[in-house]
């Protein structure tokens, strides 16, 4: 029993992920499974707390989500259950979604209702009453001891032994060969001729009683039953409690519009959408100072969970003070919903840089470099690390680069450690230890800064593939190429820098003072006077 209670209690810690994509992976287990009636109640969820359809959704920092189409899944569910009408007003609602699919619904919803039109209109055909022919019953034979005396007659032949059949006595015989009884009613015939005949007929058979069922079976279906209820019952206390969460929080914010304010920032236009949050640019009421407004998503702050993961994690991010890092000037929380207010710097990140220009000067790669190392050695010093460096999140300013969203890496992990395949990062930049571990330390830090320096240098990253799955598989098997064979005047003490940051293995990776170390002595060599050479 108690191995029963632990396999019913894996869905209930599975439903305690109140987003979307928990959801849309509740349905998709159901539907596999065959319970149409638990699939139709996910997807509904997932679509109430995210409406569109998608082929490819962000989740989870840098994840996709491929194939997010509700209304289908929800159409098939109701074509099982047999909700004719509901699932064609579902079917519209599809109009965006994948065609072959949606005509084949359709095909098997025609067919549905050209089958059940057919039941209803199909009636029993009435057979004309056969008129039964008289049979004459068989007369018993006389007793043995009242001899026949037959009417004589000179033109009757002699007698024979036993009566003589008639032709009325033929009728029944020759009927019952031309007709094929069933086994059920030859045995009643055959009943009857023994009657007739003055024989005894076959005894009826008598029916066994019911054998009881087994106490333990008992025993095992009132405990199946009981924990079937308190499951359902916990699982409508939550989506009872998600919908009063849901009614509580600020709306969602529609593609294209704006929120007006949010705490004490008003908003003044959209900076960037990314996978975790929304960047506003706002200003505060009271001071007038502009911040750059992170504010995350609303599938994400509905978790209790997250929204304390990612104060503490703010708090922390904003105790953090350095040149190289943007520095976080208000972590707060209105009604429910968190956001994150940074200093805003105006530029470019080092991710548009890249995609302008491709390969970039020595001198420029160099200062970049020892600006986001200083940073990162910093941060590990204070027990945070990054978890997604990568050149969109370093930003490209007159005061140096500085490297946003420190620490929040944390946060969004703490949304997907739950999450079958939840993977942290963006997969160009990720450590191989990444993809395994769930806490990672600042080894993976400097491979990322490792990959963006090879990218700076190359112009693009040395690991590469056709989908997310393939550049991760690369990253973990697959040896860098010689950044030498790609540009060749890169210094040699750099290259076997770069080569030693992309190392699989995190503790043969160079510490933040050896990294800081190496980079000044390249800086020092490129920047000294070439040497004069030696009078006679």
């Amino acid at each position: 029993m108690r191995g029963i209670a632990l396999l019913l209690a894996v869905p209930l810690l599975a439903q305690q992920q109140p987003t979307f994509h928990a959801a849309w992976q509740d349905g998709l287990e159901a539907e596999r499974n065959g319970h149409w009636g638990e699939a139709l109640g996910a997807f509904r969820r997932a679509v109430e707390l995210r409406p569109t359809p998608s082929p490819r959704i962000v989740i989870y920092g840098n994840n996709l989500l491929l194939g997010y189409f509700p209304h289908i899944h929800i159409t098939r569910c109701l074509l099982e259950l047999g909700d004719l009408k509901a699932a064609e007003a579902e079917l519209q609602k599809a109009a965006h979604e994948p065609a072959a699919e949606r005509e084949a619904l359709a095909q098997r919803l025609h067919d549905l209702r050209a089958r059940e039109a057919a039941r209803t209109t199909s009636r029993p055909i009435e057979r004309e009453p056969q008129p039964s022919a008289t049979r004459p019953q068989p007369v018993p034979p006389p007793p043995a001891t009242v001899p026949l005396e037959p009417a004589p007659s000179p033109r009757e032949a002699p007698p024979t032994e036993g009566p003589v059949p008639t032709s009325e006595d033929m009728v029944p015989l020759t009927a019952a060969i031309r007709e094929t009884p069933s086994p059920s009613s030859s045995t009643t015939a055959a009943t009857k001729s023994r009657e007739a005949k003055g024989g005894q007929a076959f005894p009826p058979p008598v029916a066994e009683p019911p054998r009881p069922l087994p106490w333990k079976l008992v025993g095992l279906g009132a405990t199946l039953t009981l924990l079937a209820a308190w499951f359902w019952t916990r699982r409508a206390a939550r989506h009872a409690q998600m919908k009063r969460l849901q009614a509580t929080q600020p709306p969602a914010f529609a593609p294209g519009t704006l929120p007006k304010a949010v705490g004490p920032y008003r908003i003044e236009r959209l900076l960037g959408r990314g996978g975790f949050a929304d960047t506003f640019l706002a200003r505060h009421e009271v001071t007038g100072q502009e911040v750059a407004l992170k504010v995350p998503h609303l599938h994400r702050a509905d978790d209790p969970e997250f929204r304390a993961r990612f104060f503490q994690e703010a708090q922390l991010g904003a105790r953090l003070d350095h040149p190289n890092l943007v520095r976080i000037v208000d972590p707060g929380m209105e009604t429910g919903r968190p956001y994150l207010a940074m200093e805003y710097l105006p530029g470019h990140t080092l991710e548009e840089r890249l995609s302008q220009s491709g390969p970039m000067p020595l001198t420029d790669i160099l200062l970049i470099t020892m600006g986001v190392a200083e940073a990162m050695a910093y941060a590990h010093a204070h027990g945070v690390v990054h978890r997604d460096l990568k050149p969109g999140n370093i930003m490209l300013t007159d005061q140096g680069p500085k490297v946003m969203d420190l620490g929040i890496a944390r946060v969004m992990d703490a949304a997907t450690v739950t999450s079958t395949y939840a993977f942290l990062g963006t997969p160009l930049y990720a450590a191989p230890e990444a993809q395994l571990k769930t806490h990672v330390g600042p080894a993976a830090d400097r491979y990322s800064l490792g990959v963006i320096l090879f990218q700076m240098l190359a112009g693009e990253p040395p690991f590469q593939g056709e989908t997310p799955f393939e550049t991760l598989n690369r990253h973990r098997s697959d040896a860098p190429p010689d950044l030498l064979d790609l540009r060749q005047e890169t210094p040699l003490p750099l290259a076997r820098l770069v080569a030693r940051l992309l190392d699989k293995e995190a503790d043969q990776r160079p510490e933040d003072s050896e990294i800081l170390r190496i980079l000044r002595e390249v800086e020092t060599s490129i920047s000294a006077p070439p040497a004069e050479p030696l009078q006679g």
